[in-house]
């Protein structure tokens, strides 16, 4: 159950890094590299989650239930 909360809460917060990134770029008085820095949170946090979740698996801490995968 926590990992699902962390997950959740790590992709709030990348929602909330884009909105910043939107925010930068339509204000756009020469903030170019506050863009920059939001937009790389958003990506190292889509990392943060994509790592986590690889982690999850491969530890057994998640797994498919996809009726395909077993036959």
């Amino acid at each position: 159950m926590w990992l699902k909360i962390i997950i959740v809460l790590l992709f709030l917060a990348v929602l909330f890094c884009l909105g910043r990134g939107l925010y930068f770029l339509l204000k756009g008085e020469g903030s170019s590299s506050k863009l920059a820095n939001s937009l790389t949170a958003r990506v190292g946090l889509t990392a943060l989650i994509m790592l986590i979740i690889v982690a999850a698996w491969l530890f057994g801490d998640i797994h498919s239930n996809a009726p395909w995968l077993y036959r």
